[in-house]
C-alpha cells in the first residue's frame, strides 16, 4: 500500500497526478489462485485519450462472490483484508450537507446474507447472488408482504402502480446542488424529501415506520396518520390502509416478494445497480433522472471511471473498472458506449450491467501476499481544522457503503466465518454518524431525532407517494 502524500494546495495535488496517475499501465495477467485472475491494460480511446482497465475474472464453481454492506460510508480497505480480491459496489447516499443520513445508505434494495436492509421504491436492474453465483435481474419494485397475517400486494413509492400498499425508503430522498466556491458545488439533501408526503384528513391511509427483526422480517416502531413520518428513521416506511394495522400495538411484517425474488428462492445478497449492458441508449435510461443520486446525470455520454459485472460467453464471471481521474486531459475514463464496447468485443457477455456511476470504484487484490488497490487514486483527505495540508489517500479512497467480496470456494465457509466475527469492518447497525471532514466530500451528521421531524413533503392523493 501507499505511503500518504501531502499538499499545500489543490493545484500542487493536480500537478502530481498528472505525473504519478496519468499513465497507461502495463498489460499483465496475475493468478490469485483457484482460478480467479486478476488481468490489468491499457485501452486506447477515439481522440487520443486512454483508460486503464482492471478485470477480476472467475469460474463460479471456484470462487464464490457475496455483497456486504454497512450501514455508514466506511473505508473498505480494512475489509478487503479479508478476500483473495474485493470491488466496490453499489449506489449509495452520498451527500455534503443534511440534517441526517438514512439508516441503511446503500440505495434502494439491499439484502445480505438473506436479511432484506433495504427495498426499491423503483424498477431497476438488480445484481443477485445464490450461493456464491452472480446474476442480474430486472427487478420490478412490486411483489407481495404479509401485515399482522393478512397478504397483502405493494409497489414502490415512485412507480405509477396501484397496490395495496406503497414502500418508502432512502431511495424517496432528492438531492440538489449548491455552488461552492472551493468545491464548485456540493449535494445538498432536499429535507422535504426525507418526510413521507402529506396524508388528507380521515383519507383512511396511514404511514407505519418498520425496523428489521431479522430476514424478511420487520416491526413497527413508528406510525402517522397524516403522512410526515420521517423515512430515514427507519429500514422500512408502509404506506396501507389504516384497516391493516394496529395504531397503539405492535404490528408485524413480512417481505413475501420483491419482484421476481420469492420467499421459496430468495437471494443470498441483492443490491440495485446500473443500467444493462443490454441498453440501446444509455442516456435516455431512467436512473439519469432520478435525483436520489444526484443532479447530474451517472450514465451521459462522457468520459468517466466505470465499474461493470458481466458473465463472458464461456461462463466466467468478471468485475471490469474502466478508470480515469476527473480533471485530467487525456485519462478521463470511459462513455457507457465505449464500455460497453470494449466488453462487447473482448470477450463478449451473456449478461452484465454498470455497478454504479464509478467514481468511488475500486478493487483490492492480495499480491504476493500484500494487498494492492486499482482504480480511483485521486482522492484527497481534506485539511482538518488544525491542519493546512491536503493527504493523498489513494489506497482507501472514498469511504463506501457496500463491497463485492470474492472468496476462493475451497475456504469460502474458514473464510466467511472469520469475516463475519470481524464483521468485515463494516459495523452491522448504525452508529451515531457526524461530520467527518477528513474527506472531500464531508460526512453529514445525523439527526438524533428519530420518529417525527414535522411536516411538509411533497402532496398526494391519499394511496400515492413521490
Amino acid at each position: 500500500m501507499s505511503d500518504e502524500r501531502r499538499f499545500r494546495s489543490l493545484q500542487d495535488a493536480a500537478r502530481f497526478m498528472e505525473t504519478e496517475i496519468d499513465q497507461p499501465v502495463a498489460s499483465r495477467v496475475t493468478d490469485l489462485g483457484s482460478g480467479l485472475v486478476l488481468h490489468t491494460s491499457a485501452l486506447t480511446l477515439a481522440g487520443g485519450g486512454f483508460t486503464n482497465v482492471y478485470d477480476l475474472s472467475w469460474e463460479s464453481s471456484a470462487t464464490t462472490a457475496a455483497v456486504r454492506f454497512t450501514p455508514r460510508p466506511t473505508v473498505a480497505v480494512d475489509a478487503a483484508r479479508n478476500s483473495p480480491a474485493t470491488s466496490s459496489a453499489a449506489f449509495f447516499t452520498l451527500l455534503d450537507e443534511a440534517s441526517g443520513l438514512p439508516v441503511q445508505t446503500s440505495l434502494n434494495l439491499a439484502i445480505e446474507q438473506g436479511q432484506v436492509l433495504s427495498m426499491p421504491v423503483v424498477d431497476r436492474e438488480a445484481l443477485i447472488s445464490r450461493a456464491g453465483a452472480l446474476s442480474m435481474c430486472n427487478l420490478t419494485a412490486a411483489g407481495r408482504v404479509s401485515i399482522n397475517g393478512t397478504e397483502l400486494t405493494w409497489t414502490g413509492s415512485r412507480t405509477e402502480r396501484q397496490a395495496e400498499c406503497y414502500v418508502f425508503g432512502n431511495g424517496n430522498m432528492v438531492i440538489t446542488r449548491r455552488d461552492d466556491p472551493e468545491k464548485g458545488s456540493v449535494r445538498v439533501l432536499d429535507e422535504a424529501s426525507r418526510l413521507t408526503p402529506v396524508l388528507p384528513p380521515r383519507a383512511g391511509w396511514v404511514d407505519v415506520g418498520f425496523t428489521s427483526t431479522g430476514g424478511r422480517g420487520f416491526r413497527s416502531t413508528g406510525i402517522a396518520t397524516d403522512g410526515g413520518l420521517d423515512i430515514f428513521a427507519y429500514d422500512l416506511v408502509m404506506r396501507c390502509q389504516a384497516r391493516h394495522v394496529d395504531l397503539r400495538g405492535d404490528n408485524l411484517l413480512e417481505i413475501r416478494s420483491i419482484g421476481e425474488l420469492h420467499v421459496d428462492a430468495f437471494p443470498d445478497s441483492a443490491v440495485t445497480v446500473g443500467p444493462s449492458l443490454n441498453v440501446a441508449d444509455f442516456a435516455t435510461h431512467p436512473i439519469n433522472t432520478d435525483r436520489s443520486l444526484d443532479v447530474l446525470p451517472p450514465f451521459a455520454p462522457s468520459r468517466r471511471a466505470r465499474m461493470t459485472v458481466f458473465e463472458d460467453r464461456v461462463g466466467r464471471t468478471h468485475l471490469r473498472l474502466f478508470d480515469g481521474r476527473p480533471g485530467s486531459l487525456v485519462f478521463q475514463g470511459a462513455t457507457p458506449q465505449e464500455a460497453r464496447d470494449s466488453i462487447a468485443a473482448d470477450p463478449g457477455f451473456r449478461w452484465g450491467c454498470f455497478i454504479d456511476g464509478g467514481q468511488t470504484a475500486k478493487m483490492w487484490a492480495s499480491l504476493n501476499g500484500e494487498l494492492t488497490s486499482f482504480g480511483n487514486r485521486h482522492y484527497l483527505r481534506w485539511p482538518k481544522a488544525d491542519e493546512k495540508e491536503f493527504v493523498w489517500v489513494p489506497d482507501s479512497g472514498r469511504p463506501i457503503s457496500s463491497i463485492i467480496t470474492l472468496q476462493h470456494r475451497s475456504e469460502t465457509q474458514r473464510a466467511v466465518n472469520a469475516a463475519r466475527s470481524a464483521s468485515l469492518a463494516f459495523p452491522q447497525r448504525p452508529p451515531a454518524a457526524q461530520i467527518d471532514p477528513e474527506f472531500s466530500s464531508p460526512r453529514p451528521s445525523t439527526s438524533a431525532a428519530a420518529a417525527r421531524l414535522g411536516r411538509g413533503g411533497p402532496g398526494s392523493d391519499a394511496g400515492r407517494g413521490r
